[in-house]
């Protein structure tokens, strides 16, 4: 075990969902999770299971089985989740076939040549996470012989671009073994590539571009970051991990540092930072990939582990309540490649963001040019139940983050198995019950985290209120003799917060829910697109209700200008027309604010700038502040908002006429 680490996960067989997250991830299953092949290449062949992927000419031979393999860890996890056996043999064939078919030498998988020479293993990360899930699941000991075999065979470094990310395999299987080889290597890779990297950075006039600010020294300088989305949180994280078995603090303060600037330069009101693909900016029309949402809340995990820091959880809770629902129809089955927090069209030419300018990247489909996203999205919710229920040494239970579930463990010696129901509908509900269920008093302590954005919580036990201290941004451990049936409340009330923007703008949070007004939508099927089917469609989506609002809010009085209306949470409380919270806020309509028309944009493509001609309709900035007061209407009205997750056209951040 870690020395250095303050929680550890739980096997994932350990929790159990329940409620609208359990329906949620049956949702996935019923839609792209396990269905995915209907989205063609690479999900349409037998990924690792058969023979070599052949990709397109102009991509890369190790790009299908990165994306494969980001399906096949999300259908492990959702699988042993739900306890789906479907689903769990569908990824085993996988894992079969790489388990017999390793070489002579140990290696697993297929090889690939970045340039002459030089190996590419980033794939090999992606899928040994689904290894690691399954053997969480099963103890299947081949898994951890196989791997070893292959890390200490395999030839290549580990240590340049995102091959240093066998690290995150390495450090996990060298806890699994404690074959001091494993953690050796995994430093020396780490090592090696901060110091490859930093010299191709010095040799560079663009030093950041070439990934200087995913080093230890470019993490803990003041600079924003300007990497790939994804390779800055895939990278990000390895700090962190590395601390937790080395005890090195620098490398643990890199991490922290790279997310502080992440929530200083590039964090959007989503709870993800703008990537597209680089890092970008906090504006309204700036976006994320959907990628980053997997990889954000899966890098953060490991802080919240390193640290036991409940800023973590909630940021998690944050990502994975707002941008993850956000980014992908109701049915589960079409997701955007770049999602935002402002759109108020989605079709085949409107992303507005410079890379692929004019292009469908925005708009929700089953896949897009690049398969990345299809398969990452399938992730993000199945890390987030998994994750939910921690523990720490020696006795303790951590409610990490929150959501209807269930958690089954064994502690004391001999050990005694016991459970932990959690009954609630937060995010949507304030009020979180947990009940014990043990054959016999048992002692231990139940942590539970007070999120950073809740100033009054309550804890009751056994309906009597609690005189601990409730400190937001902190645990509170209960320890006592648990007896069967004893109730646990948690009460986290939550207050209306308004957020500033660039350019003038304003958001609305309630508790960790962030509200965006939906715009009705002309939802029409594009028939261009293939493999799309009358299942599984590529969508064009244009706005069919008005959507040019700015707030008419007075911060100082809230509950006059807000008014808050609750309903049950139904079978899909995600959806629209079951949005089970709404904000009733008064606005006013801005003149001249429209969709933005050009026969000309300019689009950055394969390296360059370009121009491309035609018919393109994009989300508008939010209109200038100094030209807000002439352009308002006269009429005050009452706009709905509903949960962020519940929109796919949306204005989240709004111009504000106080």
């Amino acid at each position: 075990m870690p020395i250095h680490r303050k929680l550890q996960p739980l096997p994932i067989t350990a929790v159990e969902p329940r409620g609208w997250l359990r329906r949620y991830l049956r949702k996935q299953t019923r839609g792209l999770t396990g269905h995915l092949q209907a989205a063609g290449f690479p999900f349409s062949t037998k990924g690792w299971a058969g023979p070599r992927m052949a990709p397109p000419k102009e991509a890369a031979p190790w790009w299908p089985y990165e994306q494969y393999a980001y399906w096949i860890d999300a259908m492990t996890r959702c699988g042993h989740l739900l306890r789906n056996k479907s689903l769990i043999n569908k990824a085993a064939k996988n894992f079969e076939h790489l388990l017999e078919h390793a070489d002579a030498d140990g290696y697993l998988g297929p090889k690939f040549l970045k340039q002459p020479k030089e190996q590419y293993r980033w794939p090999h990360t992606v899928f040994f996470r689904a290894l690691m899930a399954h053997y969480s699941a099963t103890r299947d000991r081949r898994i951890i012989s196989a791997l070893k075999r292959h890390y200490l065979s395999d030839s290549s470094e580990h240590c340049r671009g995102r091959d240093v990310c066998n690290v995150e395999i390495m450090l996990w299987l060298y806890d699994k073994t404690q074959d001091k080889r494993l953690l050796n290597r995994a430093g020396k890779a780490y090592v090696q590539y901060n110091r490859i990297t930093a010299a191709a950075g010095r040799a560079s006039q663009g030093a950041l571009s070439a990934g200087l600010d995913t080093t230890v020294q470019g993490m803990l300088s003041p600079t924003r970051g300007r990497s790939h989305g994804v390779t800055y949180n895939e990278i990000a994280k390895l700090g962190a991990i590395l601390y937790m078995y080395t005890g090195k603090k620098k490398y643990l303060a890199a991490t922290v540092n790279a997310y502080r600037k992440i929530d200083k330069f590039h964090m959007l009101i989503d709870g993800v930072c703008s990537s597209t693909e680089q890092l970008r900016g906090r504006e309204a029309l700036d976006s994320h990939e959907t990628c980053d949402i997997a990889d954000y809340t899966w890098s953060l995990g490991f802080l919240l582990m390193a640290t036991g820091q409940a800023q973590y959880a909630d940021k998690i809770e944050r990502a994975c309540f707002n941008a993850a629902p956000g980014a992908v129809t109701s049915d589960f089955r079409a997701l955007q490649y770049f999602s935002c927090p402002n759109q108020v069209i989605a079709d085949h030419c409107s992303n507005h963001n410079l890379f692929r300018r004019g292009g469908p990247r925005m708009s929700y489909r089953p896949n897009h040019d690049v398969a990345c996203c299809a398969g990452q999205v399938n992730r993000i919710m199945p890390n987030f139940a998994a994750r939910m229920w921690l523990s720490a040494a020696p006795d303790t239970i951590v409610a990490a983050m929150y959501g209807p579930s269930r958690i089954t463990a064994r502690l004391g010696k001999p050990a005694h198995k016991f459970s932990i129901e959690q009954q609630t509908d937060y995010p949507f509900s304030e009020r979180i019950d947990f009940t014990i269920h043990t054959a016999k008093p048992i002692n231990f302590a139940l942590s539970l985290r007070i999120p950073g954005w809740c100033r009054k919580a309550r804890l009751l036990i056994n309906g009597k209120p609690s005189r601990a201290k409730l400190t937001p941004a902190t645990f509170v451990k209960i320890r006592r003799t648990f007896k069967n049936n004893d109730q646990i409340t948690l009460i986290l009330p939550m207050q209306i917060k308004l957020t500033r923007w660039p350019k003038g703008g304003l958001g609305i949070e309630r508790g960790p829910l962030v509200y965006a007004l939906p715009i009705e939508e002309d939802r029409q099927i594009d028939k261009r697109t293939s493999p799309a089917n009358k299942k599984f469609p590529a969508l064009n989506l244009y706005p069919a209700s008005p959507w040019n609002y700015a707030l008419a809010l007075d911060s100082k009085k809230l509950k006059k200008n807000i008014k808050v209306i609750q309903r049950p949470v139904s079978n899909d409380p995600w959806s629209l027309e079951a949005a089970p919270v709404e904000l009733l806020v008064r606005a006013q309509k801005v003149r001249n604010w429209k969709i933005v028309r050009r026969k000309t944009v300019e689009s950055f493509i394969d390296g360059r700038v370009r121009k491309l001609k035609g018919r393109f309709a994009f989300t508008p900035p939010l209109p200038d502040p100094a030209s807000l007061p002439g352009r308002l209407g006269k009429r005050l009205q009452t706009i709905r908002l509903v949960p962020y997750g519940c929109t796919n056209l949306r204005i989240t951040i709004f111009p504000h006429c106080p």
